[in-house]
C-alpha cells in the first residue's frame, strides 16, 4: 500500500518472516489464536483478549490490529507484526512506544500459538523486534513484562539479555497477578551474539516512527 508504507516492512530470521499482515493473513492469524494460546487457567496478558471463546479470541485479534493501525501516530505507535513459519502464521510480535523521539524507549510483547510453543521460535521473534528497534530505529532502551506464571516469556527475556526492572501488582479478571518487568539497553544488545536478521522496507516507513534523520541500516549475520 503506497499510503501505508508499513506494509513494506519485512523482518527475516533463520526460521521466520515478520510483517504487517493483509486482511487474509490477519484472518489466518486470528484463527491461530482461536485454536489456543494459553494453558487452561493461565493468566498471561493484562487484557484478557485470549480468555474468551475461540470466536471472541479471534475477533479480538482482528480488532486489535485495526485499532493499532487507526490509532497510529508518530508519537504513539503500536507495530503488530504477524509471524510466519514456513509460510504459515504462528503468532504475533509487537513493538510499541510513546513519545519515542524524546524517550528513545520502546516496548515488546508477543504471543505464540500453543502448538508452536517450546521450539525456540519465541526467542527469534523477540530478537527480531529488538534488532529492528536498536539497529534501525535507534532505540536506546526496550522493556518487556511477563506475569509470574509465564515462565516461558521470562526465559526469553533472560536469554536475550534483559535485566530485571521491578515487579508490579495488577488485577486481571479479578485475580491478583505479579508482572515482572525487564529492560535491555542498546549497549547491552550490542554485546550480545545475535541471530541472522535482515530488515527490508525500513527506509520507506522510518518516518512513521517519528524518525526524520536516516539511521544507517545494519543487518547482522552472526551465529545464534
Amino acid at each position: 500500500m503506497r499510503h501505508w508504507p508499513l506494509t513494506q516492512l519485512t523482518i527475516t530470521t533463520p526460521d521466520l518472516i515478520l510483517r504487517v499482515p493483509d486482511d487474509k493473513q490477519l484472518d489466518e492469524l486470528a484463527q491461530v489464536a482461536a485454536d489456543g494460546v494459553l494453558l487452561r487457567g493461565a493468566v498471561s496478558f493484562p487484557q484478557p483478549w485470549a480468555s474468551g471463546t475461540p470466536e471472541e479470541t479471534a475477533r479480538n485479534v482482528v480488532q486489535n490490529h485495526w485499532w493499532a493501525r487507526g490509532d497510529w501516530s508518530e508519537d504513539n505507535w503500536r507495530l503488530l507484526l504477524a509471524v510466519f513459519h514456513e509460510g504459515t502464521p504462528i503468532g504475533q510480535q509487537n513493538l510499541s512506544a510513546r513519545d519515542f523521539r524524546i524517550t528513545r524507549e520502546a516496548r515488546t510483547g508477543f504471543w505464540l500459538g500453543r502448538r508452536y510453543q517450546g521450539r525456540g521460535l519465541g526467542t527469534q521473534m523477540r530478537a527480531a523486534a529488538l534488532h529492528l528497534a536498536f539497529r534501525h530505529l535507534d532505540a536506546e532502551r526496550v522493556t518487556s513484562s511477563a506475569f509470574a506464571d509465564n515462565a516461558a516469556s521470562r526465559r526469553v527475556s533472560e536469554k536475550l539479555g534483559y535485566t530485571p526492572n521491578g515487579i508490579r501488582r495488577l488485577s486481571v479478571e479479578g485475580r491478583l497477578v505479579e508482572a515482572h518487568d525487564a529492560a535491555i539497553t542498546a549497549t547491552d544488545w550490542d554485546h550480545r551474539v545475535q541471530q541472522t536478521t535482515q530488515v527490508g522496507g525500513i527506509n520507506e516507513c522510518r518516518h512513521m516512527f517519528g524518525i526524520r534523520a536516516a539511521v544507517p541500516p545494519v543487518d547482522v549475520v552472526l551465529h545464534v
